[in-house]
């Protein structure tokens, strides 16, 4: 009987003592975790951004046809022997075909209401076919439309600057927009005597937009009036980083 005390005596001190453990336990992991938090005592924070002016080196641009006739199948020989010219002369230019795709392709029915009958009925068909062009020349571009639409093109828009190697120009950004931010952090520490450490946490907060876009719009109507010369303005694209850095000192 007196065994049989001990072992139970002995069972609820173990008890008791995992329990204890088990405490201690929830109570470090508590501590861990405040421990996580960002400790801002001793903290300059500051903003810088960097901006890198570029010439931009690739343009892209979608040139198309737009057919009607009576017939669906005639728009479409007369649609699909206009592009041919069109792909002729753009490949004059030594454009590769994985620098051409088509972004558009449909036939839709032209539709008038007829007052004898009391109901609408098919005039006619339209179909559009537009591809987007890069252009790795971009010297070449206004050549390219005045080419393109001398072949039957009326639908040439949305002309995009850009640059090629993007990365190379944000991360100089990112450089610059680093080495603002520690300037203002070394002039606010000067202010009152103390030395900037390293940065505590930098939080990246760039919006990235690389291109600048320009217009070539009615190209149709514009060509009645002079097809010789086209010009295209490409300006500079600004290519921006912005960084938020906490210092401690």
């Amino acid at each position: 009987m007196k065994n049989k005390t001990f072992i139970l005596s002995a069972l609820l001190a173990l008890v008791l003592i995992g329990g204890y453990v088990l405490g201690s336990t929830s109570q470090i992991t508590d501590n861990v975790l405040a421990d996580g938090k960002d400790d801002l005592t001793n903290t300059i924070t500051v903003s810088g951004e960097g901006v890198i002016k570029v010439k931009p080196d690739i343009a892209y641009i979608n040139i198309g046809v737009e057919t009607v006739s009576k017939n669906s199948k005639d728009a479409q020989i007369e649609n699909k022997n206009k592009m041919v010219n069109i792909m002729n002369e753009i490949k004059s230019f030594k454009i590769k075909d994985d620098d051409i795709k088509t972004i558009e392709y449909n036939i839709t029915s032209k539709k008038e209401y007829d007052r004898e009958k009391g109901k609408s009925v098919i005039t006619g068909y339209m179909v559009r076919n537009i591809v987007q062009i890069t252009i790795r020349d971009i010297d070449n571009v206004g050549k390219i439309i005045d080419r393109a639409s001398e072949a039957g093109a009326n639908l040439i828009t949305n002309i995009n600057f850009s640059v090629e190697d993007k990365e190379k120009y944000y991360l100089d950004a990112l450089k610059m927009a680093m080495e603002k931010a520690r300037k203002k952090g070394t002039a606010i520490a000067d202010t009152f005597g103390v030395k900037l450490g390293m940065p505590y946490k930098v939080v990246e907060m760039s919006d990235i937009n690389y291109s600048i876009i320009g217009g070539y719009r009615d190209a149709f109507t514009y060509l009645k009036e002079d097809a010789i010369n086209t010009r295209i303005s490409q300006g500079e694209l600004e290519v921006r980083a912005k960084v938020n850095v906490v210092y401690k000192y």
